[in-house]
């Protein structure tokens, strides 16, 4: 398949204003906290930083791997913390870091941005590879709970979160491979419509146990999503020992 680049520069332009504050972060830095602090770490998917920066406070080191350059450049223009490097890579190919990590994470749902579950093992096993023995993986993945029932309704319009009068409608497909993709359009008074899609992998909560084992995880916990909150949350700890 293309290594196609799904968060470009539509995404860039509204992800810190539109996107980013309906997402706490202070939830997932605490899950992370156990295993980031004083640590050297990966994060998958770094994006803007929302998760980089706060995590940057209590690790010794962060690496953020995105293969979004707009979404790179716009963490950039933030200013970024010493301690962090950012690296333009796809995790669907050998990561081009150096060293091994102590920790890695990929939070809302970066590891799901495959087409089948052979290039997901394989997208697990390059993280694997860049970890320490024992080294752990935190990574949230979209819950099909969630997902499933925005198939069965198809189309979905909201108002966008911390925008008054603004509208955000997805518009969300499943095929007969498990892969999803939503179509999202963001609406907003005096302002043209900014529209993206995205495709993600769509599988069950078991099914996603099964490739972090393929790829040489341990699967150490699991907290299932409550509510309609978008990701499962999934510890695993790194068996290899190459």
């Amino acid at each position: 398949m293309s290594h196609d680049v799904q968060y470009g520069t539509a995404v860039a332009s509204v992800y810190d204003s539109f996107i980013s504050p309906s997402m706490l972060t202070s939830d997932a830095v605490e899950r992370l906290r156990p295993h980031v602090t004083d640590a050297r770490v990966l994060e998958i998917g770094v994006g803007t930083g929302r998760i980089a920066v706060p995590v940057a406070e209590i690790a010794a080191e962060v690496v953020g791997v995105d293969n979004s350059r707009p979404m790179l450049e716009e963490f950039r223009s933030k200013g970024v913390p010493g301690n962090v490097v950012l690296v333009e890579a796809d995790f669907r190919r050998p990561l081009p870091v150096t060293g091994r990590f102590d920790a890695a994470y990929a939070t809302m749902g970066s590891l799901a941005c495959v087409r089948s579950r052979e290039e997901l093992v394989a997208a697990l096993t390059h993280v694997r590879m860049a970890l320490k023995p024992g080294g752990s993986l935190s990574m949230e993945y979209y819950a099909t709970s969630t997902y499933r029932p925005l198939v069965a309704q198809h189309t979905l319009t909201m108002p966008t979160p911390h925008r008054a009068g603004g509208t955000t409608t997805f518009t969300v497909t499943l095929d007969d491979g498990d892969v999803l993709t939503m179509h999202t359009r963001i609406d907003e008074d005096d302002a043209p419509p900014v529209e993206f899609a995205e495709q993600i992998l769509l599988i069950e909560r078991a099914e996603v146990e099964a490739c972090l084992a393929e790829a040489g995880f341990a699967v150490a916990h699991v907290d299932p999503v409550e509510g309609f909150q978008p990701y499962d949350w999934y510890t695993a700890l790194n068996e290899g020992m190459q």
